[in-house]
Order: structure tokens, then sequence, then C-alpha cells
């Protein structure tokens, strides 16, 4: 049996971050136990993983796992200690967040620049994606993953919003140009099991930061850009100096659920052959339930609904259109398959000629290639569609037969199909078989104050960790998951989960201990007297910043409060 590959990709999540981590600790184990187990050496099926891509939360944990996976497959080994878990329970915490220093950068935490200190996020990612051995490179720990493909490695993409924006240049008609500026961004590398060396790493380690950093709550981050790392295109306006400082905040502000860059990024691996072998994982703290709202009138549309409304505008128009435009794609190969279908049975039938068939389609097919070279030849994409048709063809290969008859009818077929898939610009998507590992939000510890909660004590990421470490069990455990085509069936056993306590699900800050009430704050009046100092020029008492975190807590609570009501 064949390989079977996976692509993964990790939303943005904030302190959700504990709930992506168990469900992919999860998935990691069931691989790596299928991939060992004695049926699958014998049977060739196994899964490897050659693709990340992540936002935000999600965007550092797609670069953890991808440098794990590569060099350290023994850091896999226990759910409650591995890098995930150490980094998204027990790294993370409220103190450390609060602690800010309204010092210089690159130690300290400047006043105006953020109401949390991203110095604890920039350690964590530097202890995990940053280590050096005494050689330099990166450390190993048993070698690569036996999810690992030696000849594929690992192809990682994370999402980043570019601040200062990339231009771009359209000439009109009739003279002159329009200037676009894209501030949705990437970065893309590619990763084999036998490179070590430290310095990719060191910029990948940059840019989790980067990727995850929440706007107002964390700062921004500089990554040094090369014009390179952009597809060639007449278009691109050239950068002052290349390669040039950009500044950059959380990749998921444009672009949370990147599936569409995992695409991308598996068109290069793949060549849109095998289709039937590919399978997308995407995790989520967040389910997609969508943003209506018909509760809203012109009477209680206030200032307030409408300024929470258009947030949730925003977010539902643009989180998932990477999810919304796949699902598309799918239903058109859908229809372009059932053409398939009928022009096989109509050549068969003899209701088609298919001399005329076949001379009018290569009409049009030597038109549709005309110009610019294409990314694949004619020829290419007869073969492609060759292997992707062999039922309706009968024989895939050189000796094109369908149905049993004579190669011209073969070959009818494939320059019809291909003029359809041309003409509908399908040449390059395939379908994309998803499976989501998302969460109900109810039963969340840390999703509260837009999944900030989680922050608050690590009893909370326990909880989540756990639940989402459960939600990939109920998944890979599916009976529709076992069935032909599909990923599964997957031979492992699930380890133990420890006991969800379900007093700590739906949290919101009124449900927060007092004492961490008290800490948050604390905190937030220390950094506003920061703040306060730093924006005027004789230092203020305590009261004013007291009254700000007062007031911000409260505004916090009341839109809480709202949303439950409408949600």
């Amino acid at each position: 049996m064949p390989t079977k590959y996976l692509a993964i990709t990790i939303a943005g999540a904030v302190s959700l971050g504990s709930y992506e981590a168990g469900a992919t600790y999860e998935i990691l184990d069931a691989i790596r136990q299928h991939n060992q187990h004695p049926d699958t050496i014998v049977n060739g099926d196994f899964i490897r993983i050659d693709v990340l891509t992540g936002a935000s939360a999600g965007g550092m944990t797609a670069a953890i796992v991808s440098q794990k996976l590569l060099y350290a497959k023994d850091d896999f080994v226990d759910a409650y200690n591995n890098p995930l878990y150490n980094c998204w329970v027990k790294g993370i915490s409220l103190a450390g967040l609060l602690n800010t220093e309204d010092k210089p950068l690159p130690d300290g935490d400047p006043a105006l620049l953020s109401l949390l200190s991203s110095n604890l996020i920039k350690q964590i990612s530097k202890n995990t994606l940053a280590q050096q051995d005494e050689n330099g490179q990166i450390p190993q720990n048993g070698g690569a993953h036996n999810a690992i493909d030696p000849d594929r490695g690992i192809r990682l993409g994370l999402a980043l919003t570019n601040l200062n924006g990339i231009n771009y240049s359209y000439q009109l008609f009739g003279g002159g140009q329009f200037l676009y500026t894209d501030f949705s961004d990437q970065m893309l590398r590619s990763f084999s099991a036998a490179d070590r060396s430290f310095a990719p790493w060191k910029e990948i380690s940059e840019a989790a930061v980067a990727c995850g950093a929440f706007p107002v709550a964390f700062r921004t981050k500089d990554l040094v850009r090369s014009q390179a790392d952009y597809e060639p295109s007449d278009t691109l306006v050239a950068f002052p100096t290349d390669p040039y400082t950009f500044t950059y905040t959380d990749g998921g502000v444009l672009q949370n659920q990147p599936l569409g860059m995992a695409k991308n990024l598996v068109d290069k691996n793949d060549k849109h052959l095998a289709t039937e072998n590919r399978f997308y994982l995407f995790a989520s703290p967040s389910a997609m339930l969508g943003e209506q709202n018909l509760e809203l009138t012109e009477a209680s549309a206030n200032m307030l609904t409408v300024g929470k409304r258009l947030v949730d505008i925003y977010m539902g128009q643009s989180v998932f259109r990477d999810w919304i435009n796949s699902q598309k794609i799918n239903d058109q190969i859908d229809l372009l398959d059932q053409r398939a279908r009928g022009l096989a049975d109509a050549l068969i039938a003899g209701t088609i000629d298919p001399a005329v068939l076949s001379a009018a389609s290569q009409q049009v097919l030597t038109l549709l290639y005309a110009g610019a070279d294409p990314t694949e030849t004619q020829q290419q994409a007869e073969d492609r569609l060759a292997i992707q048709y062999a039922a309706e063809i009968g024989t895939a290969g050189d000796a094109k037969t369908l149905g049993g008859l004579d190669t011209d009818l073969a070959v009818a077929f494939l320059h019809g199909i291909l003029a359809l898939e041309k003409t509908a610009n399908l040449g390059e998507k395939d379908k994309m078989r998803i499976y989501g590992v998302v969460a109900d939000k109810s039963k969340l510890a840390g999703e509260g104050v837009s999944a900030f909660v989680g922050f608050f004590d690590q009893a909370f990421r326990d909880h989540d960790y756990d639940y989402g470490r459960t939600i990939a069990q109920k998944l890979l455990a599916n009976p529709a998951f076992q069935q032909p085509g599909e990923l599964g069936p997957i031979r492992y056993t699930p380890s133990a989960i420890r006991a969800i306590d379900p007093a700590l699900t739906g949290l919101h800050l009124k449900d927060i201990p007092k004492a961490d009430i008290a800490t948050l704050k604390d905190g937030l009046t220390h950094r506003l007297n920061q703040i306060l100092r730093d924006k005027l020029s004789n230092p203020l008492e305590r009261y004013p910043a007291q009254l700000g975190a007062d007031i911000a807590l409260g505004l916090v609570l009341d839109w809480e409060f709202n949303r439950d009501i409408q949600g």
C-alpha cells in the first residue's frame, strides 16, 4: 500500500495554544505508533508529515513540531513531558507576562510598545527553537521521527502581518499606475533531517515570536527579509534595500487559518499527483459556527455594540477565508469528476465522435497553452490526468486505453477533460481532504477574554491540553476515519488522559479566583503607571493607573456578559 502524506495547519489560539498542543501531541503519538507497528511495516501504509503551517500561537507550535520531528524524535514520547506541553502549559505564566521592565530594547519592554512583556515569549522561543550543541548545530535527541520522509523533510510556513506592507505596482490603461500594498505576509522554509544548521532556525525562532505578537498585548517584531522570499513578479516593487527590515505583528490578524499556504507547499511536493494519498489536518480551538446575529436592531445597536459587531464582522470575513476557498474548490473538482465520468460514458457509447472531440479540444488547448511558459506542459497535464482518471480510462500509463477499447478514445478523453480543466482554471488545484480537530469553546477553560484566560493558571492550561488530546482521540477513533480512502486506520493504542475537571469549563473573568484577578490588576496598574510616566514628563500618583485598570477590567466583564447573552 502507498505511503500517505499529511499536511498540518494550526490556527491562532493565544493561551489556547495549550489546547492545540494537546491535540497535536496526540496526533504525533498516533502516527509514531502506527509507523512502527508490524502490520504497517509489512503493508507499507506509512503516514508521513511533510508540511506544517501556522498562525499566531499555532505558528510557534508548527515551528516547534517541525524542528523536533526532524531532529529529536525522543522528545515526543511522554504526553506530559514534551516540547509542546512544556512550552504551552508549564512555560507560560501570568506573572511572567506582567513582568514588564520599562527600559530600552532588546532587554526591556518600553512602556508605549505593549501592555504585556514579550520577553517571556522570546525566551520560550529561544529555548525551544534556537539552542545549539557543542558543534554549533541544532541538538539531536534520537534523530528524525518516523513521521519524517527523508526525501521530503519538512516544509514550514508561518503567517505574518507586515505592518509596513509590500508594494505591488499595476499599470493603468492610458498611462499611470496604482500601487497595491499587501500586508498579509509569510515565511516559507524547507528543512531536511540531514541539515542541522543553526542560522535558519535562529531566523525561525524570531519569526515565531513575530507570528504570535498579538496586537497591543505584545510588541511588534522586526525581521530582515530578502526580496527573494517573495514570488517573482513584474509588479513587485523593489525594496528600498535588499534585504530590508520590516516590522511584523500577529499573523492571525489577516490569515488565522493558513490552509491555503499549506496547499501551496503541498503542491511543491506532490506536483498534483497521487492526490488520493494526500490529507490535511486542521487544529483550532474555535469551532466554525459563524457570526450571524439576528438580535441586532436599529434601536439596540449602540456604539459599543456596533464596535464589537464590526470586530465580529472583520473576523468572520477574514478568518475563515482559506477554509471556504478550499470547500469551493472541492465542489468545482467534484463537478469536473462528474463531467469526466459522463464524457467517458459518452465515448464508450459512441454518442461523441472521438476524432471530432480530440481535434476541437486540441484547438482550444493550443490557445490556452499559448503565451507564457506554463508551470505544467500539456503532455505533463495529460500524464497526470491519465493517473487521476485511471478508473475512467481503464489503465494509466503509456498504453492509454479507455474501457478496453482503442487508444483514440483515450486520447480524445484526455484532450476533452484537459480542455475542461484548463478552462475552469483547475489545473493547479486539487481536492483537499481536511480533518478538523476543533473545540467546543464552552468546554475550554482558557477561552474567555479573547482566549487570554488560560494565561492565569496552569490548571486552566492543563485542562485545555487534556481536552485537546480528548478531541484528537475521538477523531482517531471515529469509524468513518477508518474507511478506505481515509487517512486511517491508524494502528495505535491511546494513552491515558487525566480526569478533566468540569468546574473549569467555560471560565470567564468573573469566574477567576480573586487572587489571580488581583495579580492581573496589579500588573495592569504597574504597566499603566509606566505608560503614564513615559508619556508625561512628571510621574503621577498610583491612583490614575489604578482607575484605568479598574475601568479596563469593568469593560471586559461587560463585554463578556453581553457576548454570553447574544451568543
